[in-house]
């Protein structure tokens, strides 16, 4: 094993544009120094974002003696014109809807056991703990003319003390349509792999997995990146990594991310050249969704340059550059996006609910030594009724200069009216023009 490292670790160091200086982040752990011109290659002003939309459908299934599943899965596709991108909008059609075919399967078969379970526990005088839950979402972590790339996040509940949840992902090129494995991004596996396991070290220095130089941890992404098992989607300047309870922690311990950027490991990246699906590159200004509880780092320095948002009753927390921050707003409801800007600006906009009918948008300026809250607009990403229980459409805010969001009471609008909108000068939301008129 230790001749296996270390031929991984002279391959991943062969691999580095220039023999960049590697930062010690403990024992067996060194990870490469960024590289600024690294940075600026992968940025692209020319790229288009693309106007994604998700819907999330929502059941309860039951009998005379009451509820045994609540579930619920997600669709994607596009919420405006197609354009040239016929292939894509394919694609994203087949992958919805083979994500219906199993969600039925699997709800047929969860209502049944569902059932099973309860009538055992009534006959053995036991306590039913009941329903059991399905819960599947998407959040789309990129969408322009390179590439489409979609988070997905499940909860489950299936009988016992507790449930389980865990992420996965997919990611298509955007000219063909094709789903991406990681041989169609990086030059070569074991070298991914050994970056991954540099980039955990670097990411969590105290984590129990790095006891005992983190033997196990390293056999599992051996394991997994080897086997394509690993979960992984593209972003707007790298790849994230998940790794879910129970792979290299505990439940407790919850989901482990790291992510393998551009301007950290250049080489890693294929080009066209290479056989590359697509030479790497990412969009100049961007906007990506933020599932709650999970970080997601924005650039190698300094190495705490992450961000996580979470929220309830008790407020808005925001995790920036290690710091947290407490905005005493309390919310039943929350769907963050983060926004970075070709100039280097960055804001927060987190749309959220206090009472789980009336929604609105909590703006952040994150370009301060801690996030500074603008305030609430009238305005919100949810394309449905707030009260449909039944479903919920979220209009996707990839491109900061035009996106679509749905004005609610007190914009200055009908409620329920779409509103196309830019990033402004302050951070705040413009209206550039409401249902066809000038805003």
């Amino acid at each position: 094993m230790k001749k296996k490292l270390l031929c991984a670790a002279a391959l991943c160091a062969a691999l580095l544009s220039g023999g960049a200086p590697l930062a010690d982040v403990g024992p067996g752990f060194l990870v490469p120094v960024a590289s600024a011109q690294a940075e600026s290659l992968y940025e692209d002003a020319t790229l288009r974002h693309l106007p994604l939309a998700t819907r999330t459908r929502y059941v309860s299934d039951g009998d005379e003696k009451g509820e045994l599943l609540r579930a619920c899965w997600t669709s994607v596709g596009f919420a405006g014109k197609l354009g040239d991108f016929g292939n894509i909008a394919r694609a994203l059609s087949a992958y919805s809807e083979e994500e219906a075919q199993n969600f039925a399967a699997a709800r047929a078969k969860l209502a049944a056991d569902g059932a099973m379970d309860r009538a055992e526990r009534e006959a053995q005088g036991g306590h039913y703990f009941g329903p059991y839950q399905d819960m599947r979402n998407v959040y789309v972590r990129r969408a322009d003319s390179l590439a489409v790339s979609l988070l997905e996040y499940g909860s489950s509940y299936m009988g016992g003390v507790h449930g389980m949840y865990g992420v996965s992902g997919v990611s298509f090129d955007a000219r063909t349509g094709k789903r991406l494995a990681l041989s169609d991004v990086f030059t070569d596996l074991p070298a991914l792999a050994e970056a991954i396991k540099q980039q955990l070290g670097f990411d969590y220095p105290d984590a129990p997995f790095r006891q005992s130089g983190g033997e196990g941890m390293r056999e599992t992404v051996d394991q997994m990146v080897g086997d394509g098992s690993v979960r992984w989607v593209l972003e707007p300047r790298g790849v994230s990594f998940y790794f879910n309870p129970y792979v290299i922690g505990s439940y407790a311990e919850g989901i482990y991310t790291t992510m393998i950027l551009f301007e950290t490991y250049p080489e890693l990246f294929k080009t066209e050249t290479q056989g590359g699906v697509f030479s790497w590159r990412g969009p100049k200004a961007y906007a990506m969704e933020l599932p709650r509880h999970l970080s997601v780092r924005l650039t190698a320095s300094p190495k705490e340059d992450r961000i996580r948002v979470d929220g309830g009753m008790e407020g808005i927390t925001i995790l920036d550059a290690g710091i947290p921050f407490k905005d005493p707003y309390p919310v039943k409801d929350l769907r963050p996006t983060f926004v970075s800007l070709a100039d280097g600006r960055r804001y927060l906009y987190v749309d959220c609910s206090q009472d789980g009918v009336r929604y609105e948008t909590r703006v952040y300026d994150m370009n301060g030594s801690e996030p500074a809250c603008l305030g609430t607009q009238p305005m919100t990403r949810l394309m449905t009724a707030p009260e449909d229980a039944s479903e919920r459409g979220w209009y996707t805010l990839t491109d900061p200069e035009d996106f679509y969001m749905t004005a609610t009471e007190g914009s200055g609008f009908a409620p329920g009216t779409r509103l196309r909108c830019r990033v402004g000068s302050d951070g705040r939301i413009e209206v550039i023009e409401a249902e066809g008129s000038v805003g």
